[in-house]
């Protein structure tokens, strides 16, 4: 029987790949961990934590605005987007010591700072060194996707890796993207003083709800002076009397906005080449998503898993933990028990206000898969 050096290694310090690391040392297991950037992943850096720390305090402000609602004759707020924005790295660093190198290790984890390179389904090379392991499990979540857009390489565009780095409250914002990321971020910096403008090439936001829940919260949008259109194209960046402009195709026609900062929020790309798994006969799909099987295995090494953003179809950190589980209990036990994914559950919201949650299809797509259903 060949001997390894680990019974998993676990490429990437996300939310997967952190909770892969931690079910494996729990059993004992020789566990491997080896994250090229920040422990934590997108979900403590760069996603949830900041967006939803920065969201409340927009919340606070709106609430203050509409005090008069809430019975309260008076109040009035004076705010200050830099301090803000260093709260939001505040309470990153409050939740950092969860996701440590220092705890990992202390739970029996190998913890590798450096890029790992993957050479065959069974070595690993981090930092000039080769580690053997039975099981690799793929966390390497994913990044901004970032559209072709004429001119939008010669500006300072943001995306919600490099939105926490500002110290100015945009003046004018336009934000490409109807999603999640581009909602909650409109009515955020809305409520924190922006003009903004959100465009969506879809005919409404959030195009995976159900049209009325899409209709509510655009009507909510415009009640809060977002400027919103959908069914409309970014075509080219431009400079006019040195102010940036962005060109857009509506029904055959071209409209033109000014802004100060623009954020790209349409979507995100896995994290799935340029590490190796190209070169050992890893398949992936037309978002060059990993593809696996039900139990998360690669489709052409049955001992390479794959969980959280690099493989889908939901990026979420719960979703993430979710797959992660599978992934360290089949690498461990299989082939005398293994388990089948389960999405016949999926909870998630989108932190707009109001927020939209809902557990499981939706009319929508509960329809598309020709389920019956009951509104009630």
């Amino acid at each position: 029987m060949a001997k390894f050096d680990y019974n998993i290694i676990v490429i990437g310090g996300g939310s997967a790949g952190l909770v892969s690391a931690y079910i494996a040392s729990a059993t004992k297991a020789k566990v491997a961990l080896i994250e090229k950037n920040k422990m934590g992943g997108d979900c403590l850096n760069t996603g949830c934590i900041p967006s939803k720390a920065l969201i409340r305090s927009a919340k606070i402000l709106s609430y203050i605005k509409r005090h008069r609602e809430f019975g309260i004759k008076s109040a009035a707020a004076e705010f200050d987007f830099p301090e803000a924005m260093e709260r939001v790295q505040a309470i990153i660093k409050k939740i950092e010591p969860h996701d440590s190198v220092k705890r990992y290790t202390d739970l029996g984890v190998d913890c590798f700072s450096g890029d790992a390179k993957v050479l065959s389904p069974h070595e690993v090379e981090v930092n000039g060194n080769i580690l053997t392991t039975k099981n690799i499990i793929i966390a390497t979540g994913a990044r901004p996707t970032i559209p072709s857009i004429n001119g939008l390489g010669k500006v300072n565009f943001l995306t919600s890796d490099n939105l926490w780095n500002i110290q100015e409250l945009p003046k004018k914002l336009l934000i490409v993207g109807g999603g999640p990321i581009g909602s909650e971020f409109a009515q955020c910096f809305a409520r924190l003083g922006s003009d903004v403008t959100q465009v969506e090439m879809s005919p409404h936001i959030l195009t995976r709800e159900d049209n009325e829940i899409s209709l509510a919260l655009r009507q909510q949008f415009g009640r809060e002076g977002i400027d919103i259109h959908t069914d409309t194209t970014c075509k080219t960046i431009v400079t006019e009397d040195e102010k940036q402009v962005m060109v857009f195709e509506k029904g055959g026609q071209e409209l033109r906005v000014k802004f100060d900062q623009i954020l790209i929020a349409v979507g995100r790309t896995a994290n799935s080449k340029g590490f190796g798994l190209e070169n050992i006969g890893i398949e992936f799909d037309q978002h060059n998503r990993i593809i696996v099987d039900s139990y998360l295995r690669t489709t052409t090494h049955k001992n390479i898993y794959a969980c959280g953003d690099v493989v889908g179809p939901y990026q979420f950190t719960h979703m993430a933990a979710h797959q992660a589980w599978y992934c360290a209990v089949n690498a461990l036990f299989s082939p005398f028990k293994k388990f089948k994914v389960d999405y016949s559950v999926v909870p998630w919201c989108t932190f707009t206000d109001p927020e939209i949650a809902r557990v499981g299809l939706n009319e929508k797509e509960a329809t598309r898969q020709g389920i019956d259903y009951e509104v009630t």
